[in-house]
């Protein structure tokens, strides 16, 4: 009796064509050949596949019958007909696992997948992978496209990272460069691939990694910051840095290095005390200027009444003590003004092209007498030609005060060996690299230095050296404007001024001046000899306040002048048309009324050109001085330049009397 398990021979076959259906409606294409390569099983999506006739696909086709056809018919591709039938043969005997891809001549992707049977034969797998294929193929495409993005944005980023004006850096938790730019690596005098791979400790110097330590301790621990550091560059300059760091965060917020970005921030800095330090002279400069006109005409009134009293009074011991006193005073007080206004850059520039040799030759007769036996002066000069477009007298109060001040440095430092103080004049050519430190154009400049071995200054002291009314000598008497009024000559002069000092070592001053190829005009013009007197002559003196009237009118009387008087500009316009013989107009420049000093002595030069003008003024700066032709005295000021005044108003009254009506 059979087991029941076991299936009738009807139910095989009931069951075997099932599968076969089942077979025939899958997407791939089966074969099944047995041990003597004779077909099996063909299931009907292996014809669809192949494009292979149903009867080759029928039990007991031979396996050479159905590879001859494919040969003949392209899918193997270009060869020898009998010799790939024989080769696929060869191989199929082996019953081997094997899984090959080919291409179809329709251009189809097929994969061909075979496996050897437990009893002999062979079953093979038949899949249309062309869609899959193109995808694949697809995908490969993408990535290699966006790879070659990557690739040309990486090397985007690298060139801007290089191109940046800044450093940029990043390290991992042990402080080793993974990344830096050209410029960082720079900076150190090496080369990006130097960098890589080096620690801190390594690529730092040690004052640099000493300041950054914490910051970086800081930056490792998740913590974005920032810091200033004073960085000397490889090629010598001092650079003002703000470094930035930002730590890089894994996804679950743990620290994997930082970035580091810094920023050369010199320029900015310098600009922003530039701008500072304008405001500064500007507050300076309204003060001043606020301050000028009726303080100037004060010390007019009081110098004016101070002289000729001390003419007087015939007690030496009065004069001594309180009355050359007070002058004294009073000429400190519009010494002081003038000082002002030279900080606060409100003087008037005489600014002219000259031979920087006179100037500093001419140094030595007003500085050795001030210097002590214990204080040598070496001046040099090196070169000829030492041509410069700037206001003599300037520079001439601003390299006496650079002198003076190395005298008192040299006092302060109560040292035992003799002082010096060196001077030395100079051509140079200043490069890209060294023009930029201070802040110049490239080219030719003159180049002053003054040095001394006295007591030098600490850093803090250098940064505020050139403020206004700054001084480490205020219990001796020290105002603080003469370096004030030397930075002040040299920015109005388009140049630099720079200060080197070490404590206990002394300090070296240098200014740089820009260069001219022009040479100084001579001069030739002498004033003649005129006498001081002026008897018989007719002055108006025109002078709002009495106090100033009264001093300036004595002033005239001592001269020889009969005087009229005038308290403002509309008056005397009226007093020079009725009053015949007028030889001088003395007027001061503000004053109330429609017409003020510049508008009378137009007025005057017009209607009378006979008579001399001369203008005064006490504020610090005037609209008119563009169009001022005539004399300018500035208040206060001594007989002798009223005198002078006078008689270069006269010679040019003599010029215009000799000429014709015509002219």
């Amino acid at each position: 009796m059979a087991d029941q398990g076991d299936l009738s021979d009807s139910q095989a076959i009931e069951l075997l064509i099932q599968i076969e259906a089942g077979l025939d409606n899958i997407d791939q294409g089966i074969t099944v050949f047995d041990k003597n390569l004779r077909l099996v099983f063909a299931n009907k999506r292996l014809g669809e596949l192949l494009d292979v006739p149903q009867q080759l696909l029928t039990r007991g086709t031979t396996f050479e019958d159905v590879i001859r056809y494919n040969s003949e018919h392209g899918e193997y591709g270009p060869g020898d007909v009998e010799e790939q039938v024989q080769e696929r043969i060869r191989v199929a005997r082996e019953f081997r696992a094997h899984t090959v891809e080919r291409v179809r001549p329709n251009g189809r992707v097929i994969r061909v997948s075979g496996a050897p049977l437990a009893k002999g034969g062979f079953a093979t797998i038949y899949t249309d992978i062309t869609q899959q294929r193109h995808y694949e193929i697809e995908l490969q495409r993408r990535i290699e496209e966006q790879t070659r993005d990557l690739r040309r944005s990486e090397e985007r980023l690298r060139l801007i990272a290089n191109e940046v004006p800044a450093g940029i850096a990043y390290l991992d938790q042990d402080e080793v460069f993974q990344f830096v730019n050209r410029r960082f690596a720079q900076s150190y005098g090496l080369n990006v691939d130097e960098v890589l791979g080096r620690s801190t400790h390594e690529i730092l110097a040690r004052a640099i990694h000493e300041v950054s330590a914490p910051y970086f301790a800081r930056a490792k621990l998740g913590e974005a910051t920032e810091f200033d550091l004073d960085f000397t560059h490889i090629d010598g300059r001092e650079l003002d840095i703000r470094t930035f760091l930002r730590p890089d965060l894994r996804i679950d917020k743990t620290v994997r290095g930082f970035y580091v970005l810094s920023i050369n921030m010199t320029k900015q800095r310098a600009a922003a005390q530039a701008l500072s330090q304008a405001q500064k002279m500007e507050a300076i400069g309204r003060l001043s200027s606020g301050i000028s006109h009726d303080f100037n005409n004060l010390l007019t009134i009081i110098l004016g009444n101070l002289r000729p009293l001390a003419e007087r009074v015939e007690d030496a011991e009065l004069i001594k003590e309180m009355i050359n006193p007070s002058l004294r005073a009073a000429k400190r007080g519009a010494e002081l003004t003038r000082q002002l206004l030279t900080v606060a850059r409100r003087q008037p520039l005489d600014a002219r092209i000259i031979d920087v040799r006179d100037v500093f030759e001419g140094l030595r007769e007003l500085i050795k007498p001030s210097l002590p036996p214990n204080i040598g002066l070496d001046m040099v000069v090196e070169g000829k030609d030492l041509f410069a477009r700037v206001d003599p007298g300037q520079m001439e109060n601003a390299l006496l005060n650079l002198a003076l001040n190395a005298k008192s440095a040299i006092d302060d430092a109560h040292k035992t060996e003799p002082g010096r103080i060196g001077l030395m004049l100079r051509s140079v050519n200043l490069g890209d690299i060294q023009a930029e430190r201070f802040g110049l154009p490239a080219g030719d400049y003159i180049e002053i230095s003054c040095e001394d071995n006295g007591a030098g200054m600490p850093a803090a002291v250098q940064k505020q050296i050139f403020d206004p009314f700054f001084s480490t000598r205020n219990e001796a008497g020290g105002t603080g404007l003469g370096l004030s009024m030397a930075q002040s000559f040299v920015d109005v002069s388009a140049g630099h001024i720079a200060v080197q000092s070490e404590m206990g070592k002394g300090t070296i001053f240098t200014i740089f001046i820009p260069q001219v190829n022009e040479r100084p005009t001579q001069d030739e013009m002498i004033a003649p000899e005129f006498k001081t007197q002026f008897d018989g002559q007719i002055a108006l003196l025109v002078e709002d306040q009495d106090e100033v009237r009264a001093v300036l009118r004595r002033e005239l009387v001592s001269l020889g002048f009969s005087v009229i008087e005038a308290e403002h500009g509309d008056e005397a316009k009226e007093l020079v048309q009725s009053i015949d013989g007028i030889d001088l107009v003395l007027s001061d420049i503000s004053m109330p009324g429609q017409t003020n000093g510049v508008e009378l002595a137009s007025f005057v030069a017009q209607k009378f050109p006979l008579t001399s003008i001369v203008l005064m003024t006490g504020q610090a700066q005037i609209d008119h001085d563009q169009s001022i032709k005539h004399p300018l005295l500035r208040k206060p000021f001594e007989q002798h330049k009223l005198i002078e005044a006078i008689q270069y108003a006269q010679i040019a009254r003599s010029d215009y009397g000799h000429m014709s009506p015509n002219e």
